[in-house]
């Protein structure tokens, strides 16, 4: 059933306008942390500071952690270190890191000066890597135990600790080193009677991932097996923390963004807010391939002069070929890189999807080849040979096409090249260069 609550925009609005800031903060009291970040990031700057400044240290730590960069960077801009602190004393160890990632250096060692040691240690550990990677995701609240515990002694373990230990799914097993040796439910451990020893209750088929794994490695882990929690292990299996579902979904939204983001020439994040000169030289090199490629076509088509100057008319079907090969290409070339992407394509299938694709190209190729061929013979029907032309160019430019956008991805993968980056622009300007390289030369062959 779909979540209809909807916070009141305007009569908050109509207090801020008014400087009744607090009388707006305990309005949002009742609502989810998820909708008064939404609310906040849509307000002004000056709004946007002194509504949150009202927030009390463990809401505004709820927001903060679902707020855009742009709204996040904005409050912390001018706020005192103490403040953040306090925030950040709420925090799981990952959002910790993440906000004080945001921050500059020096900003950062005032805020962890504010708080207790334990988390300070905790929120440096996490900093030290690489925000792409499982390190970089995980935080490091578990629940450990030893396999000889009894499921009485965990559970009293558990409420002792419930701070730190509010959302956990999974209790992992370590022995004297801290190496992990099992992993337990937390629902099994509920349903077990209380003098149950955990060696015999724990799963052994462990699952997990190294500091260093690659954030979408993870995420192909979790859709694989399901998961809700992994654990993160160092170069002795010791674990060192976890990471969690909510974590894996940004990750996925954030690859999928940046593939298609690629895919177009355009910046990994250039939906976000960034300075106009930064957009303009990430998308610079892209289109530059685009124009060499309109370049070279321009070439083709001088050389096809005479063929030209006699079948003038062949110049108003080019668009409908060249746009028609186009979007064919990238619709195999999206369809691969995306599986590619997510894992749901396997080396050992790569060549059943190529020859799929090609098969697809072949059968729209001939609807829209007969489809062209027919029209240019309702709209020219003095010269039969222009509707075959057009019509076995259509055809043939379309199934190269579907080849070419699905084999390139795949070539760039082979090579170890980030099919994502490179696809897009370069399918497109290979196709049309095809397209009209097909065209005038069935011209010539069947015209002239």
């Amino acid at each position: 059933m779909a979540d209809d609550r909807k916070i009141d925009s305007e009569s908050l609005k109509s207090l801020l306008d008014a400087g009744d800031a607090d009388k707006a903060g305990k309005t949002l009291l009742e609502e989810h942390p998820a909708d008064i970040a939404r609310f906040l990031g849509e307000l002004g700057d000056e709004h946007l500071k002194s509504l949150f400044y009202v927030l009390d240290p463990k809401l505004a730590s709820e927001v903060v952690a679902e707020l855009n960069d742009e709204a996040r960077d904005v409050i912390l801009e001018d706020m005192e270190s103490k403040r953040v602190g306090e925030i950040v004393d709420h925090m799981a160890s990952d959002d910790a890191a993440d906000l004080l990632g945001a921050l500059s250096d020096e900003d950062a060692r005032k805020v962890l000066d504010h708080l207790p040691a334990d988390d300070s240690h905790q929120v440096k550990s996490l900093l030290a890597f690489e925000d792409d990677t499982a390190g970089g995701l995980m935080q490091m609240e578990i629940a450990s135990v030893r396999s000889d515990a009894s499921v009485q002694s965990v559970i009293d373990m558990l409420r002792a600790n419930r701070e730190d230990t509010e959302d956990i799914h999974n209790i992992f097993v370590v022995d004297a080193n801290e190496q992990l040796t099992g992993v337990l439910p937390i629902r099994r451990l509920v349903l077990e009677p209380l003098e149950t020893i955990i060696s015999d209750i724990m799963d052994e088929d462990i699952i997990s991932v190294h500091v260093d794994e690659d954030q979408e490695e993870v995420a192909k882990i979790f859709k694989k097996y399901d998961l809700l929690s992994l654990p993160v292990i160092d170069d002795f299996d010791r674990v060192v923390g976890r990471v969690t579902v909510d974590d894996i979904v940004d990750v996925m939204e954030e690859e999928a963004s940046e593939d298609f983001f690629k895919m177009a020439g355009a910046g990994s994040d250039d939906i976000l807010p960034k300075s106009i000169l930064k957009s303009a030289k990430i998308r610079l090199p892209w289109l530059f391939a685009s124009c060499l490629g309109g370049l070279v076509a321009l070439k083709i088509i001088g050389a096809f002069e005479d063929t030209l100057g006699q079948m003038v008319v062949l110049v108003s079907f080019i668009p409908v070929i060249l746009g028609m090969g186009g979007n064919i290409g990238t619709q195999s070339t999206t369809i691969v890189v995306r599986g590619l992407a997510t894992g749901a394509l396997e080396v050992g299938s790569l060549w059943r999807v190529v020859f799929k694709e090609i098969r697809i190209g072949v059968i729209l190729g001939i609807v829209y080849g007969l489809f062209l061929g027919a029209a240019a013979y309702l709209i020219y029907p003095e010269n039969a040979f222009l509707s075959l032309v057009v019509g076995l160019a259509m055809w043939t430019s379309m199934v190269l096409a579907a080849a070419v956008g699905t084999l390139m991805p795949i070539v760039l993968f082979r090579s170890g090249v980030d099919p994502a980056v490179a696809t897009g622009p370069f399918v497109t300007t290979s196709v049309d260069i095809m397209g009209i390289l097909i065209l005038f030369g069935f011209a010539t062959f069947f015209l002239l």
